[in-house]
């Protein structure tokens, strides 16, 4: 009986290891989307984890992430990255931004933009500072030899 619970307990936390995993799969694929997607990547990545799971369950799974919801069109949007991205937006709009917030990002972000605030300058200016002015925007250029 005693090794009956322990195969149960086995199970079922290899069971919530899965489901942790098959969420922060459907993060990394919202994140690598630019914070929205359609149901079928997101359904994608999960049958890398499960390959067993369903359309219908990645959907119970979303409507229990936090931060996750339904746009009225169907694809799913990271609700936190969002509302980072309107604050920035926000804060460069209003043209307030203490002396102190204009960071090495900023000035980068704004040289590059014509259209400053724009959605695409506040989405870049986030994305400078995850990574640090130093590493943002080098991607694209190639070494001269």
């Amino acid at each position: 009986m005693k090794l009956l619970f322990e195969n149960w307990r086995s199970f079922v936390n290899e069971e919530e290891d899965k489901k942790e995993k098959i969420e922060k799969s459907i993060e990394d694929t919202l994140d690598d989307e630019g914070g929205a997607a359609g149901l079928e990547p997101l359904v994608k990545a999960a049958q890398k984890i499960d390959p067993d799971i369903t359309e219908e369950e990645v959907k119970q799974m979303l409507s229990g992430l936090e931060g996750v919801k339904q746009h009225e069109k169907g694809d799913y949007i990271d609700t936190a990255q969002l509302e980072e991205v309107v604050e920035v937006y926000k804060e460069m709009k209003d043209d307030t931004v203490d002396e102190g917030k204009k960071d090495a990002c900023y000035h980068k972000v704004k040289s590059r933009y014509k259209v400053w605030p724009s959605a695409y300058a506040s989405g870049a200016l986030v994305k400078c500072r995850k990574v640090g002015a130093k590493n943002w925007g080098t991607g694209g250029k190639k070494k001269k030899k």
